[in-house]
């Protein structure tokens, strides 16, 4: 590690001009990352590849889950036999986030509050569910409209002091009620109204109807709570849609392209923690819990939440390089020059593709990148998260990042040969063309073992070589390889590389 640091150091004292803050600036920077890959690199070292003690976690978890499980699903196909909701619900594009939402909410309630199978039946977190969906869904409705009008023109209607923007609560006659004191549509241009958002192909008029169905949800499941519960409920869910429209105006207002890593991490904070944190106070109160007896808990599953943004960062990648502070664009602009000039010249193409056809193209053309933003989901793997967590959190990178078993990303079986451009499909041409993308040139802070480790996570998105991989691993390298996927250290992950790539027949997980 310290020989890449020390050639950093180089390069900056003989590039000219420099400023001597500026050097410090950006060594102290570099001192953050390489402190991080070295806390990595102790954890692997620690890394136990025994199945007992997976077996006793995974025992002991499934014990607690015997009947919650069971009524979880239940209540899952339940929900979504409500009328009501599939307005909103309609879009299979939704579905993804919809999944997330409602796992998301099985966690919290059986992991973390402790919900009996009795105590779910009755959804007492549904109109948290709602909160979440209208601000994952209120979100892509904002960003939308903000390339179709252009940056500029939203800034100048933000300018306007006479709208609130914000999202409010009031009381009358005894009933609760959320509501914006403006309306969209007396806002935008009626060509931007008109014209049809490209995911959902509705048009953006449309598109807020839906936003105010899902704010008319929210009333009246809000209005189901006693008073002094609905109160609280109703403060709460302002101050989550509220901090979440303040990250927006941030990134329309005040994106500045040279932001650091210290900016990065504050944003991070900011977009993800501080909200999460007032949605699980949220969930909370609609559960009767104290939250001042879970509070300390929460912040290891916002690191969760912040794990999962990761991959939307690279997955965003080219949408956001221009917008908003970006993990993968980060450490692409300010280490891995070639890759950031790469996306800058294929951004448009970029934002064409979907799945894993795009996951892949990001992967083998920015690997750099690519690795230190997994090498940062690591760390918070490492340092942040239970046993339970980690698993939902190598769960959740495996299906949203690699296409396991995920129709929408993966639908007929990604091959690589669509990012290749090439018509051989053989195994051994793909496996080539993995190993000279990653392995060519010499990166900051990358090692040769973390390159041999990238070469798996990459062909396992194609699913012809996901297929030959496994086949020639054992069962228990496939367990590490897969259920372990952010925490299984990296030489060990590079050993089964070279075994498969190079014949060598030693053994990773002895």
């Amino acid at each position: 590690m310290k020989l890449f640091f020390t050639s950093l150091e180089q390069n900056l004292i003989t590039a000219a001009p420099v400023t001597v803050a500026y050097r410090n600036l950006y060594n102290a920077e570099a001192q953050l990352v390489q402190d991080m890959l070295q806390e990595n690199l102790q954890h692997d070292q620690e890394f136990k590849t025994k199945l007992s003690g997976e077996i006793f976690n995974f025992l002991q978890f499934t014990a607690s889950m015997l009947c919650a499980f069971p009524v979880g699903l239940y209540m899952r196909k339940r929900i979504r036999k409500n009328k009501r909701l599939n307005y909103i619900l309609q879009f299979k594009e939704l579905l993804q986030v919809r999944n997330n939402i409602e796992k998301g909410s099985f966690a919290y309630d059986t992991l973390l509050f402790k919900q009996s199978p009795v105590q779910l039946l009755k959804n007492k977190s549904h109109l948290a569910n709602l909160v979440c969906l209208a601000i994952l869904f209120g979100d892509e409705f904002i960003d939308g409209i903000a390339a179709e009008h252009g940056k500029e023109n939203i800034q100048r209607i933000l300018y306007n002091e006479d709208l609130d923007y914000y999202l409010r609560y009031k009381k009358i006659n005894n009933r609760h009620e959320l509501y914006y004191e403006f309306d969209i549509c007396e806002v935008l241009p009626d060509q931007v109204l008109e014209s049809s958002n490209s995911k959902y192909g509705i048009t953006y008029k449309a598109f807020y109807n839906h936003l105010q169905f899902l704010l008319q949800e929210m009333n009246s499941y809000l209005n189901k709570l006693d008073d002094e519960k609905a109160t609280e409920a109703a403060q709460l869910i302002c101050k989550a849609c509220n901090k979440c429209f303040d990250t927006y105006k941030a990134d329309i207002n005040e994106f500045d392209g040279n932001y650091t890593l210290t900016n990065l991490l504050q944003y991070q904070k900011t977009k993800d923690d501080d909200i999460i944190q007032v949605l699980l106070t949220l969930r909370a109160v609609l559960l009767n819990k104290k939250q001042l007896q879970y509070q300390k808990q929460f912040s290891s599953w916002s690191s969760m939440v912040r794990s999962m943004q990761l991959y939307d960062d690279m997955e965003d990648v080219a949408g956001d390089c221009d917008f908003q502070m970006n993990v993968l664009c980060f450490f692409a602009k300010n280490y891995f020059t070639e890759e950031w000039l790469w996306l800058q010249q294929h951004k448009e193409r970029l934002q064409k593709c979907k799945g894993i056809e795009l996951h892949s193209t990001i992967s083998v053309y920015m690997p750099a990148s690519c690795m230190m933003a997994m090498q940062y989901a690591r760390n918070i793997a490492h340092t942040k998260l239970s046993w339970v967590q980690r698993k939902i959190q190598n769960y959740l990178w495996r299906k949203n990042w690699l296409g396991f078993n995920n129709p929408l990303l993966n639908k007929n079986g990604f091959c690589l040969s669509a990012v290749m451009n090439k018509k051989d499909n053989s195994i051994p041409l793909k496996l080539y063309f993995i190993h000279k993308q990653v392995m060519y040139g010499g990166y900051t802070f990358i090692t040769a073992d973390m390159k041999w480790a990238y070469i798996i996570d990459v062909a396992l998105m194609d699913s012809e070589l996901k297929t030959f991989l496994l086949k020639k691993l054992s069962r228990k390298e496939r367990y590490f390889l897969t259920s372990c996927y952010l925490e299984f250290p990296i030489a060990k992950k590079a050993a089964i590389a070279k075994k498969i790539l190079t014949g060598n027949n030693v053994n990773p997980v002895s």
